[in-house]
């Protein structure tokens, strides 16, 4: 069964927005099995993913209750006894990245039809290297088995810029107390350092507020911007993820910083945003860490400058949720847009665009960065945004719109 959106105007007065960052509600789950400590969570997003990382560590003896209304209680200091080995994470990669390195023995990983088709290959292999035993299927693809874990140490260069690898090698040497040296090649979010500082300096009970999520709140930023509105936004500014707001900057797009503070190591901002000025044409690979996940928003939105557009980089967006790179091809070939595809760059030239139907994948990132642009008839797979902005319907949807589904 696949369902199909129809779109119509979006709308135009937006209260109380809660789209709880989703790298840090992962770790905030995560990182609770470190030390016998109660952690209060708020503004934590309900997703799918979330929920599947919820499940997970509930096998693995950790205590949650929650979520009800964005809100959650972790406990450490009682443990349930759980007998289920087998775990079915849905569509979570993150969830696989982050936390197989705590996974008991002979605990099975499974994923869904889009996650099954998805590699490993740069978790297994760190892990491997310290001695993990991992069964899987050919090219590293799940389900995962844990058979064997020896504890050895390790010097490792994260040649692919993943964050998430970091964080699954970060709270193995914490929880494990083994010494592991990581280099990086270029920098990547430190979600990770700053939530191991506030747990170390608790005592017993930490609330930690989860900010707003800046990625999901791109989509937002960049409707507004298309309808020349002005508007006021609350997220979380973290130095790894201003790509977009360095190219904010360089397209003569106005903002103004309202408020700054650090809540639980943290910073979050109240930024003004104003008027604004296409002129942006190129997009070079240097910045693409810093915005990989605002790629597919960008690229939608960019079509509105009537430029020649130039994106270098995106070999990255091939290891998503989809194969990224290329459905933002296809798409825009739907689109009746003149696209050039090379190894690892897009150049595509706006023009006149043709209503027609689109193909996201079962990629919530490329749904809703279609949506935003207001200029399609139908677009696939509706369900799926429920994975990292499940309020996102809520906030654009009309009452004149319309789900439809059709069976094979």
């Amino acid at each position: 069964m696949k369902s199909y959106f129809k779109i119509n105007n979006l709308k135009n007065n937006i209260k109380n927005i809660k789209t709880g960052d989703k790298s840090i509600s992962h770790r905030s789950i995560i990182y609770s099995i470190i030390k016998k400590q109660i952690i209060e969570v708020s503004n934590f997003l309900e997703s799918t993913d979330l929920l599947s990382t919820i499940n997970l560590f509930k096998n693995l003896n950790l205590c949650i209750y929650g979520p009800i209304n964005n809100y959650i209680l972790i406990s450490n200091f009682k443990k349930k006894k759980n007998n289920n080995n087998i775990n079915f994470i849905g569509n979570s990669g993150t969830t696989i990245r982050i936390s197989l390195s705590l996974l008991l023995k002979n605990n099975i990983l499974i994923g869904d039809k889009s996650l099954n088709n998805r590699t490993m290959y740069r978790i297994i292999k760190p892990l491997s290297l310290m001695g993990f035993i991992i069964q899987c299927k050919k090219n590293f693809l799940t389900p995962l088995i844990i058979i064997k874990k020896n504890n050895f140490g390790l010097k490792y260069n994260l040649i692919n810029i993943s964050s998430q690898v970091k964080s699954c090698l970060l709270i193995h040497s914490v929880y494990s107390f083994i010494k592991i040296y990581l280099i990086e090649k270029k920098k990547t979010r430190d979600h990770s350092e700053r939530l191991f500082h506030l747990i170390n300096n608790q005592k017993k009970c930490i609330l930690l507020k989860i900010p707003n999520d800046i990625s999901s709140l791109t989509f937002l930023i960049c409707n507004f911007i298309i309808k020349k509105k002005k508007f006021i936004l609350t997220f979380n500014f973290n130095k790894f993820r201003i790509g977009f707001f360095d190219f904010l900057l360089i397209n003569n797009i106005n903002f103004f910083f309202l408020n700054k503070k650090i809540i639980n190591n943290e910073h979050i901002v109240k930024i003004l945003f104003l008027n604004f000025k296409f002129t942006v044409k190129t997009i070079y690979s240097n910045n693409i860490s810093k915005l990989i996940d605002e790629i597919p928003c960008l690229s939608f939105f960019l079509l509105n400058s009537k430029n020649k557009i130039k994106i270098y980089g995106l070999e990255e967006l091939k290891f998503k949720e989809s194969n990224r790179f290329l459905n933002i091809y296809n798409n825009l070939l739907l689109l009746g847009i003149r696209t050039i595809k090379k190894k690892n760059y897009l150049i595509f030239k706006c023009s006149k665009f043709h209503l027609n139907f689109f193909n996201t994948s079962k990629d919530h990132r490329l749904f809703m960065s279609i949506f935003i642009s207001n200029n399609f008839n139908k677009i696939s797979n509706a369900e799926n945004i429920v994975s990292s902005f499940p309020s996102f319907l809520k906030l654009f949807n009309n009452k004149k719109n319309k789900f439809y589904v059709k069976i094979k």
